[in-house]
């Protein structure tokens, strides 16, 4: 018998603190923002199988969704891996649209060695018109590990 278990651990992007918020601040219609290197989420994988990396937007803002694309009150969030910390993330490709509002959500890394850390970046697209008047917008997203 062989017992698999999965676990990853979200840290800052040093390792040295776990990882809490992105916050991005106030932004103007239809406009991209990327994680820089120092804001990235080192997902410590504590595993001891391959691993699946997911995520979704588990609480939802008050008057935006998330979507494919931005448009009116819908704004996109990408994520991507990558094998190590970025010094300037590169979101221009090869990313996840994160569009689940449940588990399993979208995976944005489908197959993660045993005990093979990642780094994840994320890039938000604010909505292309605003019908809140411009009210803060607040979202979680929740990461998921599944074996594979």
């Amino acid at each position: 018998v062989t017992c698999k278990f999965v676990s990853i651990i979200l840290k800052d992007n040093a390792g040295t603190s776990d990882y809490t918020t992105w916050a991005l601040g106030s932004k103007a219609l239809n406009t991209a923002s990327t994680m820089t290197q120092a804001e990235g989420i080192k997902v410590v994988n504590t595993s001891n199988a391959t691993t699946g990396i997911s995520a979704w937007v588990s609480t939802p803002a008050t008057s935006w969704t998330n979507a494919a694309a931005a448009g009116e009150n819908e704004y996109k969030l990408e994520m991507k891996s990558f094998a190590s910390s970025q010094a300037t993330p590169d979101l221009s490709t090869g990313t996840t649209t994160i569009t689940g509002t449940a588990t399993p959500g979208q995976t944005f890394t489908a197959s993660l060695a045993a005990t093979t850390d990642q780094w994840a970046y994320c890039k938000f697209t604010t909505p292309t018109i605003d019908g809140s008047s411009g009210t803060e917008q607040t979202i979680t997203v929740t990461v998921l590990a599944t074996a594979v």
